[in-house]
């Protein structure tokens, strides 16, 4: 599937990459769903344990990428006289699709609870009250917190109220097409500047920081997508990284262009499709 997608930072936008083959296969005729993982963090009030494995790029500044979740799409394959259940995840699997079994064990977190739901789900809300809390009367729910998807019983006491489509601000504001951009730049960030630098005592400082940058996506995301700052992403990291910031800028938002020209491309022709 050649898409030019950027599986390689695996920091974030597992959900914006998913929901772009999503539109890629549609767009080729072909449906699929898609499959959920969560860590204990996201369904529990008690668990702080994450979907954790060593950063192979090493640009996280931990050491470590974490998930409180991960998505990809799912698809039935004949295998002979079976149909199997394949998961699509260059960023995991790059070879080919494999097993859902083999997707879940891959992620290696105990007590990992997993959804396979229609792929129209963009991404899911979470909230404070848990599930068991909200009053259901025989017309839905009676309270401010209105689910779209009611989930399983065995979520009662779970955090994630409920999945929402692509559409409204998702759609107005381009999640996708600021996702995969933030991706594609960070990448590109990593390979151009970081990379020659990771074994060089002369630059430890300068990794450090460029660590801080890139390998925390909500840093990445604040400079980069909301043109804002952090306490780590403060006024005088920025004044010392002008420049560097400054150039890339330029690139995630040439990215952007690109992704929003591509994602709307892939819609005209499901469009096309449609009235066929």
């Amino acid at each position: 599937m050649q898409t030019g997608l950027p599986f390689g930072y695996q920091q974030a936008n597992c959900h914006n990459i998913s929901h772009y083959i999503r539109t890629f296969l549609e767009s080729k005729g072909y449906q699929c769903a898609k499959i959920w993982a969560f860590a204990p963090i996201v369904y529990s009030t008690y668990s702080t344990k994450l979907i954790s494995f060593t950063d192979k790029k090493n640009i996280s500044p931990t050491g470590k990428i974490d998930w409180g979740y991960h998505v990809a799409p799912i698809i039935q394959v004949r295998i002979g006289t079976k149909v199997r259940k394949m998961v699509i995840d260059p960023g995991l699997f790059p070879k080919s699709p494999v097993r859902y079994r083999t997707w879940l064990a891959k992620l290696k977190t105990r007590k990992l609870i997993y959804l396979i739901m229609d792929s129209e789900w963009y991404l899911y809300n979470s909230s404070m009250i848990p599930n068991s809390q909200l009053q259901y009367d025989s017309n839905g729910f009676t309270n401010s917190i209105q689910p779209n998807v009611k989930l399983p019983d065995w979520f009662s006491d779970k955090l994630i109220t409920d999945f929402f489509k692509y559409e409204e601000e998702a759609l107005d504001q381009h999640w996708i097409e600021k996702g995969l951009a933030i991706n594609e730049t960070a990448m590109a960030f990593y390979n151009n500047e970081i990379k020659a630098l990771l074994n060089s005592n002369l630059h430890n400082d300068l990794v450090s920081d460029y660590k801080m940058l890139v390998g925390n996506v909500f840093n990445f995301e604040t400079i980069f997508r909301d043109n804002n700052w952090n306490y780590e992403m403060n006024d005088n990291f920025q004044f010392k990284h002008q420049n560097i910031i400054a150039k890339y800028r330029e690139i995630y938002f040439s990215n952007l262009n690109k992704w929003i020209e591509s994602h709307s491309k892939l819609n005209e022709l499901i469009a096309h499709k449609q009235t066929i």
